[in-house]
Parts: structure tokens; sequence; C-alpha cells
């Protein structure tokens, strides 16, 4: 009898290994196949946003056979490279379908990045499909954070209504607010009012509206094909400006990008974008920039000053301050902002008169009468009296552009 149960459990034993060996054997190890090398070209099918990308690599670390991290690299402007961990399922033909979602809390940049601050700004979402044999598609959906929206997103169409209090400006699409100190002592009031009525007439010519996509991306209707003469047609018994024309531009997207942020709103244009736009092949670089800064030194422009201001812009994005109030948004820069910029300005002025001077002693020369007019409406003599008056009598600085929905 114990010969008989002896036998029994060596039986029990030995059908329990070969099931376990069985198990091992039907065990699915096609996850190991997949290509872990970085794919691009015709390849690979990237999409951003349902638009197909020309460049880009997506490069696949698999962990398991349901856990990966895919690696995109140049598919979303302004990130040369993110990770979203994705979930991996075999399909009936062998490839894998992989989904996954992420999050991005630095901003689209045209250069390095600094540190990553806490703030989400993007939220992504990735599902694409991979071969055994090196093939890729995949599709990135990025949507701001709704924090990063700060209630801009949307299209803002350019306010076009003037209005006017005791002889000056009181509104526009372009307002200048550059208030005196002093007012007795020569000031740019009368100047800031000329561009509130005459910049804010060619504007309506040239922009109808701006939209703030919650995809991250800034596109508007334009128009570039403007006759100056035909801008100054003036208001209509409303008060209203009314452009030339009736046709506009849609702009592409992918040449400027957004986000808010503690009350501000920051713009990243796209530089390599932009240039290919205007048929011009670059990149944006910190050697492009150092030889356009050179060129601004050669006019007396102090780029040192300018320098770190220009390099943290293309780090973070140009800050802006907005304020929205019902359907109206208002659009500024203010004293503090611009201060950088006017004081790196300031010592080309001398210069510049230099070559103005050679212009007002040709007689020959048709714009003579027009700058002299320019002038005598701006209330100073000649532009270097500009840094007396930012320096010694300035309040005030303001210049917004105004929308409404």
């Amino acid at each position: 009898m114990k010969k008989n149960l002896f036998y029994l459990f060596v039986l029990i034993c030995s059908m329990s290994l070969f099931a376990a060996c069985s198990s091992d054997n039907d065990e699915d190890t096609a996850w190991k196949q997949i290509p872990e090398t970085e794919i691009s070209g015709d390849n690979a099918v990237l999409k951003i946003n349902d638009e197909v990308r020309a460049s880009g690599s997506m490069q696949m670390k698999v962990q398991n056979a349901t856990e990966a991290t895919v690696n995109l690299k140049n598919v979303l402007p302004g990130y040369s490279e993110i990770s979203v961990p994705v979930e991996l399922k075999k399909q009936a033909d062998g490839s894998y379908l992989f989904a996954g979602k992420s999050s991005l809390s630095t901003p689209p940049s045209m250069m390095t990045k600094s540190t990553a601050p806490a703030f989400v700004i993007y939220d992504l979402s990735l599902q694409g499909n991979i071969t055994l044999d090196g093939k890729a598609s995949a599709q990135l959906t990025s949507k701001l954070n709704s924090a990063a929206q700060g209630e801009l997103t949307g299209t803002w169409k350019l306010q076009t209504k003037v209005t006017s209090d005791k002889g000056a400006v009181a509104a526009a699409p372009l307002f200048l607010v550059w208030s005196a100190l002093e007012i007795g002592k020569p000031n740019l009031e009368q100047a800031a009012n000329l561009v509130n009525l005459f910049g804010s007439m060619a504007l309506v010519n040239v922009l109808n509206q701006v939209t703030f996509g919650e995809d991250g991306n800034i596109t508007a209707k334009y128009w570039s094909d403007v006759d100056m003469n035909d801008i100054m047609g003036g208001a209509d018994d409303n008060g209203n400006l009314n452009p030339s024309h009736t046709e506009w531009l849609d702009s592409p997207k992918g040449l400027a990008f957004w986000y808010a942020k503690d009350g501000m709103l920051y713009v990243v244009p796209s530089i390599s974008a932009i240039l290919k736009k205007a048929g011009t092949e670059g990149n944006a670089s910190t050697s492009d920039l150092t030889a356009v800064m050179a060129k601004l030194a050669v006019y007396g422009v102090n780029v040192e000053t300018l320098m770190p201001t220009v390099m943290q812009w293309m780090t973070t994005g140009i800050p802006l301050k907005y304020n929205v109030d019902g359907n109206a948004l208002k659009v500024y820069v203010d004293k503090v902002m611009v201060t950088p910029f006017v004081e790196a300005l300031l010592p080309a002025l001398p210069k510049l008169q230099v070559e103005l001077e050679k212009i007002l002693a040709d007689p020959n020369n048709g714009n003579a009468g027009m700058i002299k007019m320019a002038l005598a409406m701006m209330g100073i003599e000649k532009l270097t009296d500009i840094e007396t008056i930012w320096k010694e009598n300035t309040k005030d600085f303001n210049l917004s552009l105004n929308f409404t929905k």
C-alpha cells in the first residue's frame, strides 16, 4: 500500500512538472522582439493634434509585455524630446497598440529650458502602433492644462471702436499711455495720442482677430497687402474704424505658442517655423542671437543690457500682462516691463539723429517734410529729446492691444 502511494506521489509530481514546463513554453515572449531603436523617416508616421509631422522620431523602451516608455524627439513644437509611459496591447497581426498620458511642466522653448517648475502647462495623450519589423505610427494630442489657459482660450476680435474725451483718444484698438510728471516740460503725451489714432487705423487693416487654441497654438486672421494710402479712412459715425478690405489670411499653426501663468500671458514664437514660412532657413540658436545683437551694437544699442532679458524670453516665452473683463481682453506691457529695452535703445538715438539730419539736409528727399511734421506733432526737436523725457519726465507708460469676443 505504501509503495502504491509512493508511485502515486511520483506521478503527481511528474504531471505538475510537465504542466509547469508546458506553461513556460506557452508564455508569449514576442514583446521582447519589439524594436527599441530610433524609428524615423518613412518608417514613422507621427502626428501632433491630427497634423502629420514632416520630421521627428520615436523610440520605445519596453519594460515587459504590457508596459513601455515612448520617447518622441522633435515632434511637439518647442520640446526637443518628451517621454510618455504607455500600456502595450498585442494585436492579432502581431503588432502592438500603445497608449498613455503624461504632463509637461516646462514651457515650449526656443532654447534649452530651465529647471522645470511644478506648474503643469501641457497635458499629453499618446496612442499608436508598432510592428516587430520596425514600423510605427503615433498620434500625440497636446492640451493646455486648465490652469495654463487662464480664461484666454478662444477667439478674440480686435476692438475697432475709438472713443475720445476732451479732444484726446480715450480708448482704441492700440492704446498708448505715456504720461508726464510735469506737463509743462517736454513730454510725449501728444505723441501717444497720435499713436492711438493713427496706429489704430493701421492696425485694423493688418489684424482682424487672434485665437488662443486649447492645444497651445496662437493663430490669427491678418492681412499683409496693405496700401498705406488706404488706411487713413478714419472712423464712422459710431466711432468704429473700418478696414479698407474684406479679405483676411489665416496664419498656420506652429508659428507661435502660448500659456498663462501667475496672471501673465507668455508667447513663444517658433523662430525656425517663422523663418521657414518667410522662405528663409534658420534656427533659433545662441550663435544666431549673438550675431543679431552684434549688428544692433553697431548702431549704439546697449546689447549688454538687452541680452539677459532676451535670453530669458527665449527660455520661458515673452511675458505680457493681460486682463479679461467679461467679453473684453486687454494685453499690455507697462513701464517696468519695457524699461530694459528702452534703456538699451536710448544709446542709439544720437546715431539715429545723425542719420535723420542727413535726410533733413537733402532737398531732394521727399521724406524730409513728413519727418519734420512728425517731430512737430510729437512736440520734440530731435530724437535725443526722447532720452530726457524717458528719464526725467515719464510718469506712466502702458502699451496695450484691446480685443473683444
